[in-house]
């Protein structure tokens, strides 16, 4: 029972206080005057002594404990919930000022983001029925194991607010919650809830008061297509957020549409596979429109000038095509447009300039052609353009200086071409400027960067670009990230990094340096950095032991250029280095970062063993390529638990020994080239466990035994078999032709015997030139890091000459059984492989018939 207030003391004290006021007071007024205003003063107190309450009702307290009872609340976040305490004053819990009732129970979890331990979780139990005045409720960002929302919940009568999203309810959404007439707000977002078959949503309609509708990511899938027919009947509804619903339809039209209240319309993530529908044009009242990555096609019609109020708009991630609609331009609120990924194959109109309120454009990858027009200086409020990705053509437009207030500015990979206009140097809170991938030319100076004070990323590579700065120059920037690749930048190394403190990535591969690298830069570099690429100059001189105390750096690329001595301590979260074709010398550094993914040492004077933790340890690493060096000993022997090895070149060095049967324990191995050492004795038969092999090369070295038939069993992923030059007997095993995948097989110069098998008319690879292997594992699978790419390179033998074949490996497809003992006649099943470029049979038993087969057909020799 509610307890009525005491303030009985407080009526009189403060009576007193105007019975008693000052004489001065007193001789302005009348007695009849003062008299009044202490009536009118017991009056109002009075009332309020009558409307006003302390303490919220018994039987609402005890249902509020009864709630408690079945809820785990790990983190005490309801230990104010006790008898003595006044419930309204309960955490979460608000009551009604005049009546006591309780009418808020926001159970919200706002730490949900930063300490998972403080969510409510069990189970929500029908007691809250009792709390018949409640009127909003918010149990979002909690955890209730997958349970079902409550049916009950479809019973208070006044709730005007539910937020249930994120608390993990599980199951069907019970249509009960269509009984709640008085609704205002409602939000079930969530990965776990879902409708049941046949449920047409109509249940909504009967929300009349409906103002927000939040289902983002709720399974509404068997509710094509009436989902519309259902929300369309909330003539109230202003907000409606059905993002990632699943849903797979969006009708052109509707024959009568209700939401002219609807101001934010979210459909983004969806699987509509239609049209740009036309109804949206008569929702007037938009100004908030999403529906990207949704499987629109087809162009998008004229209507956007209806649509006065809106100021942002997301298609983007879609299929649209044609032009982008003019009128699309004359929309003068418009903060926000985001067309990107889409195939609109327009220009870029000069109208763009009429939308000056426009603060972010983004029309990344839209195969936009033509210039990008003047007009585009006029919108002095953007603060971000993106227009990569395109085919935009001509000059950078001077006017581009205009755009006082952008601070990322995004043109990279078009086909821009011209100067770089000195105007770019005004863009005073320009903190992202990307040119890269152009056909930009001239030369950068000073002036393109005098008052780029916030600058913090320049991209300037893959263009024809000069850069050149004076020697004593101090920029205005600390930059973070710099990529200017393929520029011209040498020959020095540029003195002006010398001032940048917090750079955590730098490229400047190929871009003519000659020079050695200075002391300044791996101390200077060695706090913030991450991200090294010098690779492909003329860089010169040792690396520095100090490499070691760059505790930060992750990647470092220094392949291609002049660099001597041997490698230093290297740092400990290294994970990927590449030092490949230089003049290193000494031992294979021993010491290496468990992190490590990319080890590429080839093409040096490196010498010595293979440590056995490359192999056995290193459970990060996916490429290891230390070829081309003079290498000595046997391949370790252990057995790698876990290895994610993918590409292992051993290729040209002076191992010996057996391939060890722990090679077997790759799994993930797709590629391997031992050739060109001194391996002998029998390929391990553990090998056809690698089942993901894609390429064996073993040739030029001591192999022996016969050809196991495992090989065209087990490695139904093969694409290249290269085994030539070694000391294998027996016959050609005839599953070799289960390897359908095989387009290059080279077993020339062994001792094979016998017949060549008809089954190698099956090889399916060498039947359709369109069927092609990929040329880089980057191209197999999503294996680059930055500049890290394990390049697949192979050579082959053709009428005496060796030929390597990298970026065009995937179009060479080759059968060479040269040099062996093998006799009888070409099986006539090889003529249908009619991709198949080159057959070498020379000097086999063949009765004098050399074959060469190519596109067009069989060719005598």
């Amino acid at each position: 029972m509610a307890q009525p207030t005491t303030m009985y003391i407080h009526i009189y004290m403060f009576s007193q206080v105007v019975i008693r006021s000052p004489k001065s007071m007193a001789d302005t007024r009348s007695p009849s005057h003062a008299s009044l205003s202490c009536s009118c003063l017991m009056s109002v107190l009075f009332l309020t002594l009558v409307t006003t309450t302390t303490g919220c009702m018994e039987a609402e307290r005890d249902a509020l404990l009864a709630f408690k009872a079945g809820i785990l609340d790990p983190s005490g976040r309801l230990s104010s919930w006790r008898r003595p305490v006044d419930c309204c004053r309960w955490s979460g819990v608000v009551c009604d000022n005049t009546t006591g009732h309780v009418v808020q129970l926001n159970l919200q979890n706002a730490e949900a983001y930063y300490d998972n331990s403080t969510v409510l979780g069990g189970e929500i139990g029908p007691s809250l029925l009792s709390l018949t005045h409640l009127r909003r409720l918010n149990l979002t960002q909690n955890d209730f194991g997958g349970a079902q929302i409550p049916k009950f919940l479809g019973s208070f009568g006044r709730l005007r607010y539910l937020d249930l999203s994120f608390s993990n309810f599980g199951g069907s959404i019970p249509p009960q919650l269509g009984n709640l007439s008085t609704l205002r707000y409602l939000s079930l977002s969530s990965y776990n809830l879902r409708i049941d078959a046949g449920d047409d949503l109509q249940w909504l309609s009967r929300l009349s008061s409906l103002t927000f509708l939040q289902m983002n990511f709720v399974n509404l899938s068997t509710a094509s297509p009436d989902w519309l027919r259902a929300v369309n009947q909330l003539s109230s509804l202003q907000q409606l957020y059905l993002s990632g619903c699943g849903l797979t339809a969006l009708p052109d039209s509707l024959s009568r549409v209700n939401l002219t209240a609807l101001t934010t319309l979210d459909l983004r993530g969806n699987f509509f596979n239609s049209t740009f529908p036309s109804w949206l044009f008569e929702l007037r009242s938009l100004s908030y429109l999403a529906i990207s990555n949704s499987e629109l096609y087809g162009t998008v019609p004229a209507g956007f000038g209806n649509l006065t109020r809106l100021t942002q708009l997301d298609l983007s991630g879609n299929s649209l095509s044609g032009s982008i609609p003019v009128d699309l331009w004359s929309l003068a609120s418009l903060t926000t447009l985001d067309l990107s990924h889409n195939s609109f194959t327009s220009p870029l109109l000069p109208q763009i300039g009429n939308t000056t309120s426009l603060s972010q454009l983004n029309l990344v990858q839209c195969f936009l052609v033509g210039s990008i027009p003047a007009e585009i200086g006029r919108l002095t409020s953007l603060t971000e353009l993106r227009l990569s990705g395109n085919s935009l053509s001509g000059r950078i437009p001077a006017e581009i200086g205009n755009l006082s207030s952008v601070t990322q500015l995004d043109l990279g990979h078009n086909s821009l071409s011209g100067l770089i206009p000195v105007e770019i140097g005004k863009l005073s809170d320009l903190s992202t400027l990307d040119l890269s991938d152009n056909s930009l030319e001239g030369t950068i100076s000073e002036l393109h960067f005098v008052n780029l004070t916030e600058l913090v990323v320049l991209y300037a590579y893959a263009n024809l670009l000069t850069i050149r700065f004076d020697h004593d120059w101090v920029p205005p920037f600390q930059l973070q990230s710099i990529k200017v690749d393929t520029c011209d930048l040498g020959p020095a190394f540029p003195r002006w990094l010398r001032s940048q403190e917090f750079l955590t990535d730098i490229d400047l591969s190929n871009t003519s340096i000659k020079d050695t690298l200075p002391d300044w830069f791996w101390n200077s570099s060695s706090s913030t950095i991450m991200d090294i690429n010098l690779s492909h100059n003329k860089i010169s001189g040792v690396l520095p032991a100090s490499l070691e105390s760059m505790a930060t750096l992750m990647l470092l690329n220094l392949s291609s250029n002049l660099l001597r001595g041997r490698i230093p301590v290297l740092p400990p979260n290294l994970q990927a280095l590449d030092l490949s074709s230089n003049s290193l010398s000494g031992s294979l550094p021993s010491s290496i970062s468990s992190q490590l993914g990319y080890l590429f040492l080839s093409h040096n004077y490196l010498h010595g063993s293979i440590p056995s933790s490359y192999v056995c340890d290193l459970q990060q690493l996916f490429a290891l390529d230390l070829s081309n060096n003079q290498i000595s000993g046997e391949i370790p022997r252990c057995r790698p638990e876990g290895s994610q090895l993918l590409f292992v070149n051993l290729a040209s060095n002076k191992l010996r020994g057996k391939v060890p049967d722990s090679i077997g324990y790759l799994g993930n191995l797709q590629f391997l080239h031992l050739n060109n050492n001194s391996l002998f004795g029998r390929i391990p038969s553990s090998l056809q466990n690698c089942s993901r092999l894609a390429v064996i090369d073993l040739g030029n070295n001591k192999f022996s035994g016969s050809i196991p038939a495992w090989i065209g069993q087990s490695l139904r992923n093969l694409q290249v078999l290269l085994l030539r030059s070694n000391m294998f007997s027996g016959h050609i095993p005839l599953q070799l032709g289960r390897s359908s995948n095989l387009q290059i097989i080279d077993l020339s110069n062994n001792r094979l015997s016998g017949s060549v098998p008809h089954s190698f008319g099956n090889f399916s690879a060498m039947i359709s030139a369109s069927k092609s292997m990929a040329s880089t594992v980057s191209n197999i699978m999503d294996f680059a890091l930055s500049s890290f790419v394990a390049s697949e390179s192979i050579s082959l033998v053709t009428k005496g000459d060796e030929f390597s074949f990298s970026t065009i490996l995937r179009f060479v497809k080759s059968i060479d059984l040269s040099n062996n003992d093998l006799s009888g006649v070409i099986p006539p099943e090889i003529g249908s492989l009619f991709a198949l470029q080159t057959l070498n049979l020379h000097d086999s038993k063949n009765n004098g018939r050399h074959e060469v087969i190519g596109n067009s057909g069989p060719i005598i020799q």
